[in-house]
């Protein structure tokens, strides 16, 4: 099957499944940054799992070739599916890629698809080509927020292998800012590190505590305070 078609295919099953309340509870979810077909997660991947039956990727430009037709398209579970595709065939993003992921990361930007592109695009080629780390000490102080938003975050899954100094020189770096996907991006990202070293974090959060915003000192030490470690 052609790209073309593949898109349509999917095009067909999303359309079918189209459900106008759920769409507008959605959009109104986004804050009305993006129309939706109405279909729920669940369903998404179950139409997904039929579309891409019998279908793969074997190289980088054609991770890259679909995930840009879906980005381009005007629903917001095109951009899902994307997203997919990309965790699917993650050891495609290479230092070749970083051009294309900064520009899904400033397309049709929003936390929904930054988040996955930070740990599952970006976080994966600097875990599997650790030298592009620098592009990440670049972006933390880029003039975009969800540049800045993603190296903050692009470690979520380097569990043990997570670099602490760099994480904590981009929180400290980041926490008098304003604004709250930052503050938020910078709690998610030192209580994923705590799962690792919670004494670490509970240090730096002591430390910076003056300086840090609630909303990053709350969302730093809430998995410490579920466990009772607090």
């Amino acid at each position: 099957m052609s790209p073309d078609n593949q898109i349509n295919e999917l095009t067909r099953l999303f359309k079918e499944n189209t459900h106008d309340e759920n769409a507008v509870h959605m959009a109104q979810y986004m804050k009305g940054h993006f129309p939706f077909f109405g279909i729920k997660s669940t369903l998404r991947r179950d139409i997904q799992r039929e579309w891409w039956q019998g279908h793969s990727i074997h190289s980088e430009n054609e991770l890259q070739s679909i995930i840009a037709t879906l980005w381009v398209l005007d629903k917001r579970e095109y951009q899902y599916v994307g997203l997919d595709l990309g965790k699917r065939y993650k050891k495609y993003f290479t230092p070749a890629s970083i051009l294309f992921i900064q520009k899904l990361i400033t397309t049709k930007s929003w936390w929904d698809t930054v988040d996955t592109i930070a740990s599952h695009m970006a976080g994966a080629m600097v875990f599997n080509y650790p030298e592009t780390v620098t592009i990440m000490d670049e972006w933390i102080d880029h003039e975009n927020m969800w540049i800045r938003r993603t190296a903050i975050l692009h470690q979520l899954n380097f569990k043990d292998r997570t670099d602490p100094k760099r994480l904590f020189d981009y929180c400290k770096k980041r926490m008098n800012e304003p604004d709250f996907f930052i503050r938020k991006a910078i709690g998610w990202a030192l209580r994923q590190y705590s799962y690792v070293d919670a004494s670490a974090v509970i240090q730096f959060v002591k430390i910076y505590e003056s300086e840090m915003s609630t909303l990053s000192k709350s969302e730093a030490l809430k998995a410490l305070k579920r466990k009772g470690k607090i």
